[in-house]
């Protein structure tokens, strides 16, 4: 099964392997088939074990994008027209980093009308729990973050879009930075210049927003919200 599943990653994402693009295959596909197995005690199950289902997903999202999808992407160039579906293979812009390692996972989105949209739309799509923080107000924006769980946030900046991530040792910037070093790249929140110098946060919950955690579960499609 891990074989065929492989087999049509690869179809889809191209070719041009080398051992670090077939590894993050690889990742791919068992994340497919993690995918599967969590979607069927989903479908079968009473509401309590589907409840169970999405908090095991919520936390497997989550961790396998931070762990193992995100940094496969660190130092592939950024570019405003970048529209790379493979690791460190071409450029890719701050949109399509987003809609594309969410494509990778198993969300059934269209990785490049999504990534087209104003980085507020794509906060929207993505997330609940949408907070609007103005005048530069880093420290609403810390103080918000902080009275939170660890998790996953997309952010819409006045002309930029990322993942900020929550995590035990801090908070992250995650994004492909159109700025030094001119490429994907996990930096310190509270030190990131693509990030500071934004006048407007909308900020939004992904990781723990339940319908877009089932949508992941189900491959329900996931339409596009101004």
């Amino acid at each position: 099964m891990r074989v065929i599943i492989l087999a049509v990653l690869v179809s889809v994402l191209g070719t041009g392997f080398s051992q670090k693009t077939k590894t993050y295959y690889q990742q791919l596909a068992e994340i497919s088939t993690q995918n599967s197995k969590l979607k069927v005690s989903y479908q079968g199950g009473d509401s309590i074990k589907q409840h169970k289902s999405v908090s095991a997903s919520k936390t497997y999202v989550y961790t396998q994008l931070i762990d193992n999808i995100f940094p496969s992407w660190y130092g592939t160039e950024w570019d405003y027209n970048g529209i790379s579906n493979v690791p460190n293979k071409g450029q890719i812009a701050c949109g399509y980093f987003v809609t594309t390692t969410l494509k990778h996972i198993g969300f059934n989105l269209n990785r490049y009308k999504l990534a087209q949209q104003y980085s507020h739309s794509i906060v929207n799509t993505l997330c609940d729990n949408v907070q609007q923080i103005r005048d530069n107000n880093t420290t609403k924006l810390f103080n918000y973050i902080n009275s939170k769980p660890n998790q996953l946030y997309v952010v819409g900046l006045d002309n930029h879009v990322g993942f900020i991530s929550k995590e035990a040792d801090g908070i992250y910037f995650i994004h492909s930075s159109y700025l030094e070093p001119v490429s994907v790249v996990k930096e310190k929140a509270s030190i990131s210049e693509a990030l500071l110098s934004s006048n407007l946060f909308v900020l939004g919950h992904f990781s723990n927003n339940d319908q877009m955690i089932t949508s992941w579960l189900t491959k329900r499609e996931i339409i596009i919200k101004k």
